[in-house]
C-alpha cells in the first residue's frame, strides 16, 4: 500500500488507505481519515465520539500512471457533547460535490489557462462533464467586476472578431506597460465605450491611450480621458506606407499583362517580401535561386531588387519613399518627428504617385498622434496584438463561442493566470504543484 501514497499524492498521516482494486480499467482507492478526534464546527470543541457512518462517496480523482483513479470515501459523523450536535468530518478531499475531487477541480483550472485547450478536451481529459468545466471557470471568475473602476496611466483600446450573439466585433482593454488583459467587452460602438467609462473613478489619472486610427476611439478618448493623449500605434500607420508600396506593385503587374517577363518578377513571392517588409530577415550576401530565362540562376537578393525597381520609376521611387519614412520611423526622436514626418509629406506630394499622395494625406491628418508614439517606445500596441492572435486560437478551437459572457470569462482567466476561489484545500494544491 505503501507506493499508492506516492502515487496519489496521499498524506499518511491524514488517510488510510484501506483497499484497493480495479474494475473496468478504473482503478478504485478505499480510504478513511486517519484523525483519532475532530474538531466540532459549531463550538470549537475537539470531540472522540463517534456518532456514525455515512455512505461512501466515490469521487473522480487525478490519472495515476494513466489510469483513471476514484477514491471512495469513508465519512464519520461525530458526537460533541458539549453542544451536543452531531456533524459529518470533514477531510478535504472533496467540496460540496463529492463526485469530484478538489484535485481535479485544481487540475480542471490549471487546464483551462492553456489557450489550446478547448472545453470538450478538458471534460475528456479529466473525465467529468463539460458542465462541470464551466461550472469551474464560472467559480474561477466570480471576483471578475462587471467594470473596471481603476485604470493605470496607459491603456490600449483594439478590437477582435468575436461573431458572438452580443455582435462582430469585441473591444479589448489593454495595460502593455505591464502585459495585462484589463477587460474584454461586447462592442466597439462609440455610445457604449463612453456609457461604460462612466464607471472608471480615476479617468483623469489616464495619460496614454494607445490604438489605431478609428476615430470613434479617438472621440472616446477626448470625451473620457481629457488629461489623457492619443497615440497612434506604429504598426498601423506604417502598414499604409507599406500597402501603397504594395498598390504600386499590383497595378503595374495588371498594366504589363499576365504573359510579360515584369509581371512574373512582380508576383514572385520572394520579391513581393522584399517589396512589403523593412528590417526582414534577409541575408542580403547570400545567394538566392530564382527561374530566370528558363533555367535556375543564384542571384543576390541585391541584385533582385536592383531588378524589381528597374521595372518602373514610380516603383523605385514609392520604395525611396518606404524606406525613407521607416528610417524616420527608426532613428527621430520626439522632438524631430513632426518636422522629419512633414518633410517626408511634401515628398509624397511632390512624387506625383497617387497611391503615396493618398497614404501620406492619412499620416497629415493623424500626425499629432503620431508623432505621441516617439514618446516612448513602449507606447505601442505589440502586446495587444499577440493577446488577439492568441484569442484567434482560442476561438478557432472552440470552433467559435457564441456566449460573449463566457467566451470574455475565459480569455480574462487565461490572461490573469490565477485560480480563483471556491477550492478549500489549498494544501492539495501545493502538492499539485510539486
Amino acid at each position: 500500500m505503501k507506493e499508492y501514497y506516492t502515487l496519489l499524492r496521499l498524506n499518511r498521516k491524514e488517510y488510510k488507505i484501506m483497499a484497493v482494486k480495479k474494475e473496468k480499467g478504473i482503478i478504485e482507492v478505499e480510504l478513511s481519515s486517519q484523525k483519532k478526534k475532530v474538531r466540532c464546527p459549531i463550538c470549537n470543541t475537539f470531540t472522540k465520539s463517534i456518532h456514525g457512518k455515512l455512505k461512501p462517496i466515490k469521487s473522480v480523482y487525478l490519472d495515476s500512471c494513466g489510469q483513471m483513479v476514484n477514491l471512495i470515501i469513508h465519512k464519520r459523523r461525530f458526537h460533541c457533547y458539549k453542544c451536543n450536535k452531531i456533524f459529518t468530518e470533514e477531510m478535504n478531499l472533496t467540496g460540496k460535490n463529492g463526485s469530484i475531487s478538489n484535485a481535479i477541480k485544481i487540475q480542471i483550472r490549471k487546464d483551462l489557462m492553456d489557450y489550446n485547450l478547448t472545453i470538450d478536451y478538458i471534460a475528456k481529459k479529466n473525465h467529468v462533464s463539460k458542465y462541470i468545466v464551466r461550472k469551474e471557470l464560472e467559480e474561477a471568475t466570480n471576483t471578475i467586476p462587471e467594470h473596471l473602476k481603476n485604470l493605470p496611466r496607459v491603456i490600449s483600446f483594439d478590437e477582435f472578431k468575436a461573431d458572438t450573439k452580443e455582435g462582430k466585433y469585441a473591444f479589448i482593454i489593454n495595460d502593455p506597460i505591464h502585459k495585462k488583459v484589463l477587460d474584454i467587452l461586447p462592442k466597439r460602438k462609440k455610445e457604449y465605450l463612453i456609457q461604460y467609462f462612466t464607471y472608471t473613478e480615476n479617468r483623469h489619472s489616464v495619460e496614454f491611450v494607445i490604438s489605431d486610427m478609428y476615430e470613434p476611439y479617438l472621440v472616446v478618448t477626448t470625451i473620457m480621458f481629457p488629461k489623457a493623449k492619443y497615440v497612434v500605434d506604429r504598426f498601423h500607420y506604417i502598414r499604409y506606407i507599406t500597402e501603397a508600396l504594395d498598390k504600386i506593385r499590383i497595378r503595374l503587374q495588371k498594366e504589363y499583362g499576365e504573359k510579360s517577363h515584369e509581371y512574373k518578377l512582380l508576383k514572385n513571392k520572394k520579391n513581393v517580401s522584399l517589396l512589403r517588409r523593412y528590417g526582414n530577415k534577409i541575408n542580403w550576401w547570400v545567394e538566392v535561386e530564382r527561374y530566370k530565362n528558363g533555367h535556375m540562376v543564384k542571384m543576390l537578393p541585391s541584385d533582385i531588387l536592383r531588378e524589381i525597381k528597374g521595372i518602373s520609376d514610380e516603383l523605385k521611387r514609392g520604395y525611396e519613399l518606404k524606406e525613407l519614412f521607416l528610417d524616420i520611423i527608426n532613428h527621430a526622436t520626439y522632438e524631430e518627428a513632426e518636422r522629419e514626418i512633414l518633410g517626408w509629406i511634401e515628398l509624397c506630394k511632390a512624387s506625383g504617385i497617387d497611391e503615396f499622395i493618398e497614404a501620406s494625406g492619412t499620416i497629415e491628418r493623424w500626425l499629432e498622434y503620431i508623432v505621441n508614439s516617439f514618446i516612448d517606445e513602449r507606447y505601442s500596441n505589440g502586446f495587444t496584438e499577440g493577446v488577439n492572435n492568441k484569442i484567434k486560437v482560442i476561438k478557432r478551437n472552440g470552433f467559435g463561442y457564441k456566449n460573449f459572457e463566457f467566451f470574455r470569462k475565459r480569455i480574462l482567466y487565461i490572461f490573469n493566470k490565477k485560480l480563483g476561489g471556491g477550492i478549500k484545500n489549498v494544501q492539495n494544491n501545493k502538492q499539485i504543484k510539486k
